[in-house]
């Protein structure tokens, strides 16, 4: 595996070489990271951080495990900052149903702290809409939240709109289609919510769909997506590519894996797609997978880098005409191992090497 990464690294150099040789230059990227908000509740019950303190205090972000007053949230935002980071996309929880006390009070808790900071220091935000499960919005109360969302989050001069519009991603469109009943519901829900914006004087709104092409990946259907109506494809992260087997897997393969699927969303076509990077997956605190990956700041800035050649290599993707949009996943998905928050392991290394990869 060692000889892959080797390759690997050594095609994409050559690559860089021939654009560079042809006078070839690109944009600064527009850089959008999903940030966990779930690091609030200091109770003997935040299962998230479970025995994390004790077997992984080299993922203890520099800032501490919580992130539950606005100083710790303007930590947060100045490091990515530094690091050229444009906006935060905050997962977002539907909390009327939860039967947990400490995570009904504790959800969503980063994103409002984020909108009461005076000093933002130029960082912007988007919403992920969190759908799985019992944080899926039930039609009988969707007006009532897409007109929360407009006055709260969509109508304020820091969320990130693209062509004036506000973005809005969708973690699980499979569990949209359980919600509305299909096809049919799923675009009556999504044109009712930018019917709703567009009477507060918006001109609509942005859908971006987390999904994958193809039964190689998971799915199989891009065209429900196409007519349930989203504006453009993405995704949450791709940690199980094709060649993962169980225990460690180098890091080389998961970008490999996941330049696939980029590859395959071009091929289709039909939407344009924002690639999202994947930062690290090493879920072994939360038990979620039974495979990980190592990774380096090195290799994660090649990864980075990788990202505006393909967009420019793929003018049929684009989302904004005159400058790539990327994601990554994540800010600080702790239990996971999908994180850049400088830590007590790590510290600055990951966000040095995006810093770097974005000059």
């Amino acid at each position: 595996m060692k000889c892959c990464r080797s390759l690997l690294v050594a095609f994409f150099c050559i690559c860089l070489q021939g654009a560079y040789a042809k006078g070839l230059k690109t944009p600064p990227l527009l850089v959008g990271c999903y940030y966990f908000d779930g690091w609030a509740d200091r109770s003997a019950n935040n299962f998230h951080l479970d025995s994390m303190p004790q077997n992984y205090p080299q993922r203890e972000p520099l800032s501490g495990w919580y992130d539950d007053t606005l100083p710790l949230v303007h930590q947060q935002v100045a490091w990515a900052r530094q690091a050229g980071i444009d906006f935060f996309i905050f997962d977002w929880y539907y909390l009327a149903h939860d039967t947990n006390a400490h995570e009904r009070k504790s959800l969503n808790s980063a994103v409002k702290l984020f909108r009461s900071d005076p000093n933002k220091l130029g960082m912007r935000y988007a919403l992920l809409y969190v759908n799985n499960g019992i944080f899926s919005i039930p039609p009988s109360e969707w007006d009532a939240q897409c007109a929360r969302w407009i006055k709260e989050d969509f109508s304020d001069a820091n969320y990130v709109k693209i062509e004036g519009k506000p973005l809005l991603v969708v973690f699980s469109v499979g569990d949209m289609e359980k919600t509305w009943g299909g096809v049919e519901g799923v675009a009556k829900a999504w044109q009712r919510l930018r019917e709703l914006a567009r009477q507060a004087n918006l001109p609509g709104v942005y859908l971006v769909a987390c999904a994958t092409p193809g039964p190689q990946h998971g799915w199989n259907d891009l065209n429900r997506l196409v007519q349930e109506g989203y504006d453009a494809f993405s995704g949450y992260n791709y940690p199980g590519v094709p060649g993962t087997h169980e225990g460690e897997n180098p890091y080389a393969l998961l970008i490999d894996g996941s330049l696939q699927i980029w590859d395959d969303f071009a091929n289709d076509g039909r939407k344009p797609y924002i690639p999202v990077i994947t930062d690290g997956w090493d879920p072994r605190p939360w038990h979620e997978t039974n495979f990980w990956y190592t990774r380096t700041p090195q290799e994660f800035e090649l990864f980075v880098r990788m990202a505006r050649e393909w967009w420019l290599a793929h003018p049929n993707m684009h989302v904004l005409p005159d400058r790539p949009l990327l994601f990554v996943e994540a800010w600080n998905e702790l239990g996971e191992g999908s994180y850049i928050v400088p830590t007590k392991g790590d510290r600055f290394a990951y966000l040095d090497a995006l810093k770097r990869a974005l000059k």
